[in-house]
């Protein structure tokens, strides 16, 4: 039997989270845990939701979308249009539940998700000089065995050959 007939909600990677819920009204729950804030697009499927975020949430803490990263969602018609499912963890640490999230973040790459995994600009122009440096390596290399190829279709030198037919040899006469 297919698994995803068994339980409802929504599949993310291995983690089953429960039925999307709007999130107008939503109170976190008591028990730790990630949650993931949906929209409904039809290009996903099955379920025709798309994560626009995730995040966690811990024992007893303060509401998950009180944090400023998730203001913008808790405004206006927005909060009406999204829903949010939960994913319960209980007896997890929070390092879990982060790598989790993170685990989640890379492989759907939410819109909105706040990765802080951004490179400082003098890194990328490190890796970029680092990069040119390479391409002018395997350039140069490139065009060795690009001249290595034309010396094979030069004409090559023809060595001297016998004439054909008996020619006798002709000693050198004394006088």
């Amino acid at each position: 039997m297919y698994p995803h007939w068994l339980s409802p909600g929504v599949r993310f990677n291995d983690c089953f989270f429960s039925e999307p819920v709007r999130l107008a009204g939503w109170t976190s729950p008591r028990f730790p845990g990630l949650f993931a804030i949906l929209a409904c697009d039809s290009n996903w499927a099955p379920r025709s939701f798309q994560p626009l975020c995730f995040g966690e949430f811990g024992n007893n803490s303060v509401h998950p979308l009180e944090n400023s990263a998730y203001s913008w969602m808790l405004r206006g018609s927005n909060a009406r249009n999204l829903l949010i499912s939960v994913l319960p963890m209980p007896f997890t640490t929070s390092a879990q539940r982060t790598a989790l999230r993170e685990e989640l973040v890379t492989a759907y790459n939410p819109p909105f998700q706040g990765r802080g995994d951004t490179v400082a600009p003098r890194d990328l122009a490190f890796r970029l000089g680092e990069l040119e440096r390479r391409n002018q390596e395997q350039a140069e290399k490139i065009l060795f065995l690009l001249g290595n190829i034309y010396k094979q279709f030069e004409p090559q030198p023809v060595p001297e050959r016998r004439r054909i037919g008996f020619l006798p040899e002709v000693a050198p006469a004394f006088t």
